[in-house]
């Protein structure tokens, strides 16, 4: 068979296994290294739409695909989120399906926990040690000894999951993440008695007020607010907006603004009231705003009593006449628009100060209008708070947990504050559904790899991008490369194989078949099997289902029964005069929380403020550089209450001289080649000053930094900030 006939026969046969949901065995390619015969150049491309699952944002994409091989991903410009554009992370997808060191096939744990020593066995040795666990529970009546950890799910595959722990008896499920929006969604029930994300119409509003909300680069849906945001600057004719930031560090999202405000860390809150009750006293307020909402200007004033602007200042670090003028702004701008992120939550008193931040929103009558704030329209999901990880920590430390089924990677993900490492090693068998040896995996008894992203069926709806709600889909773009299984696809054959009320309760063949029926159903339409087949094909064509369901009918109303905000003022675990400085760890532009650091595209990304690559660094105002000694990548060491870790200096202006940042997302002790070892994981700095059962306060932790040596082994593509003047940005 000539070259070009075999290039022309498999290119029809991959077709055809995609179409019949990549279920084939995997095909052979020829290599470039054979030179094309009769002349003819191979490479015609097929775009497949699917949804990226990077993040909660659930961006649509268009994945290019040529001689069965995916080559690039893009943004899909049907979807509504995302618009056709699509972020790094999203774009570096790709190398997940081709990581060098994705597991294979099944293994089993051979030695010590953490020791990455593992044997090779097949699906059916796998799921039979799995399947015996699980009956082992069943016979000793204590099924609620099984726990299920996973990322935040939605979708089928949440609904999925719960199911099945219902089904064998377990309440524990925990879908934890450090930088879930749970906070915000508590916020929202407090202040609006609605337990859902907001959407903000960013690209229609003409001021825009940011407290520590990283729009550009992590916080809910940043692909969604980065475009928006430039239609917000640009996309209107003789209108620019105004943005204003206020937080101690200076994030991209920050230098994108128009006026900087570096508050003292968790004095947001009461800056937010000091400018509310300026508002009040000047009657700068929407009238018909606060009418609409059952509150009265003269209340409203008499509580804000205590934040008038000599005592904010105080507290805030920040120029009278500065917090005036914005208060002045944000107000007499209309429309205009406040967020508050997570900088300002994982604070002593954030839950208060993020409620004080929609307090404005009110005042200025931003609620349900263009250019301010509406309900978003994905679904309320599963809100599981830090209380319920304490409680799981405590259930594995008592001996409870017999076996645990993970998805994802807590083991680097949550900061060891909590106890959770050490009590996840009291748990007999734990499983992993890993696609790479990562930190968690290599505490795993048995590993059943699962499907990278470009492989798996799914459907995503999106966090917080639309005022509608968006079903998403995924599909599989290649044939799987390797003995890999769904994760559904593993937990339906194990409910096949236990029978009984498991076998009931979950009766579908797959997860594609699962998918199919809850995608009927949520869009409706045709009953004939012809047309329902015909309305799939057309969802998968278009990536999704984008045009019908509107989002919630009622809009944002403040809550009669709910108290004004107040909050505290904040506490910060570690003596001031041992730990001099506040440390704010945030979510890497590259690697987000940890996830992307396996991806070698993402390591060699540089930092967009301080150009660093393949790296951690501790960033330090040169103000505070100078007086412990620190000149741009010395060797230091960080210590706080909690932890201790070495790293490099980065001297950098555009933080206050009493906070330093760490980014996240390195210091894994496994992940691949690119991942392992590099860099640090700051979590094991952080410290609980208190257990909340909403949200632990993450950015309350103090720390001391003192210069090792020259020797900090910095690796960056530049040095963009040139030398320094230490006289001239003092803060």
């Amino acid at each position: 068979m000539k070259r070009r006939t075999f290039l022309q026969f498999s290119g029809m046969t991959a077709a055809s296994a995609l179409l019949a949901g990549c279920q084939s065995k995997n095909e052979k390619l020829i290599p470039y290294l054979i030179p094309p015969d009769e002349g003819v150049t191979p490479g015609l491309a097929t775009y497949y739409a699917s949804s990226c699952t990077f993040c909660p944002a659930g961006c649509g994409i268009l994945v290019r695909v040529s001689e069965g091989r995916a080559k690039k991903i893009e943004g899909n410009p049907d979807h509504p989120v995302n618009r056709g554009r699509l972020c790094a992370r999203g774009q570096a997808v790709l190398q997940e399906l081709y990581h060098p060191d994705r597991l294979q096939q099944p293994l089993k744990r051979t030695g010590p926990r953490g020791s990455g020593e593992f044997q090779k066995i097949s699906w059916a040795e796998g799921l039979g040690l799995l399947i015996d666990r699980l009956k082992e529970l069943q016979r000793e009546q204590v099924t609620d000894g099984l726990a299920m950890l996973t990322p935040q799910l939605s979708g089928s595959l949440e609904t999925f999951v719960s199911g099945f722990m219902r089904a064998f008896g377990s309440p524990r499920h925990l879908s934890y993440e450090l930088l879930a929006p749970d906070w915000l969604r508590q916020a929202g029930r407090e202040s609006f008695g609605q337990a859902g994300l907001p959407f903000y119409d960013l690209a229609e509003t003409r001021y825009l007020l940011s407290f520590g909300a990283d729009f550009v680069e992590s916080h809910l849906s940043p692909v969604q607010y980065g475009n928006a945001f430039g239609r917000m600057r640009q996309g209107r004719d003789t209108v620019r907006g105004h943005f204003t930031y206020v937080g101690g560090r200076m994030s991209l999202t920050a230098a994108s603004a128009d006026r900087w405000m570096p508050a003292r860390p968790g004095s947001e809150g009461a800056l937010a009231l000091g400018m509310a009750r300026l508002i009040l006293d000047e009657a700068l307020f929407d009238k018909a705003a606060l009418a609409a909402n059952g509150l009265r200007p003269e209340e409203l004033l008499g509580r804000l009593k205590a934040y008038d602007l000599p005592r904010v200042a105080e507290l805030t670090g920040l120029a009278k006449e500065t917090i005036a003028e914005v208060a002045r702004e944000f107000a007499g701008t209309r429309p205009s628009l406040a967020m508050a992120g997570e900088t300002v939550a994982f604070q002593t008193n954030g839950p208060e100060s993020v409620r004080a931040v929609q307090l404005l929103n009110l005042l200025a009558g931003n609620l349900n209008r263009p250019g301010g704030i509406y309900p978003a329209g994905a679904p309320v999901g599963p809100e599981n708070s830090f209380g319920e990880l304490m409680t799981l920590v405590n259930s594995m430390r008592a001996g409870q947990i017999k076996l645990a089924l993970i998805k994802g990677d807590p083991w680097h993900g949550i900061p060891p504050a909590t106890g959770f490492q050490a009590a996840l090693d009291k748990v007999p068998f734990i499983v992993s559904f890993s696609t790479l040896l990562d930190d968690t995996a290599l505490q795993a008894d048995l590993i059943l790899p699962d499907h990278a992203a470009l492989e798996s069926w799914g459907d995503v709806v999106p966090l917080a991008g639309s005022r509608h709600t968006v079903h998403g889909l995924m599909q599989p773009v290649v044939t799987p490369l390797f003995d890999t299984r769904q994760f559904p696809d593993v937990l339906l054959a194990v409910a096949s194989e236990l029978g009984g009320e498991m076998a009931a309760a979950l009766p579908h063949t797959s997860y594609l078949e699962l998918i199919k029926g809850t995608i009927s159903k949520r869009v409706g339409g045709p009953k004939k099997g012809g047309e329902v087949e015909a309305q799939w094909v057309e969802l998968l064509r278009r990536g999704g289902r984008f045009d019908a369901d509107k989002g919630p009918g009622k809009g944002y109303r403040w809550a009669a029964a709910s108290s004004l905000p107040d909050p505290a003022r904040p506490r910060f675990a570690g003596d001031e005069k041992q730990f001099p400085l506040h440390l704010q760890v945030y979510p890497s532009t590259a690697f987000h929380d940890g996830r992307g650091a396996p991806l070698p595209w993402l390591q060699q990304l540089p930092d967009p403020m301080t150009t660093v690559v393949w790296d951690s660094w501790i960033e330090i105002n040169p103000t505070t550089a100078a007086g412990l000694g620190i000149s741009h990548g010395d060797l230091v060491e960080v210590a706080s209450p909690q932890g201790v870790l070495r790293l490099p200096a980065v001297i950098y202006p555009g933080i206050r001289p009493d906070l330093v940042a760490i980014p996240l997302g390195q210091g894994h002790k496994g992940g691949g080649r690119y991942a392992r070892e590099r860099g640090v994981n700051p979590l094991v700095l952080l410290a609980l000053v208190e257990e909340s059962k909403q949200q632990a306060a993450w950015n309350a932790t103090r720390v001391r930094v003192t210069r090792i040596s020259a020797q900090g082994d910095l690796v960056a593509a530049g040095h963009p900030q040139g030398s320094y003047r230490s006289d001239l940005i003092g803060i």
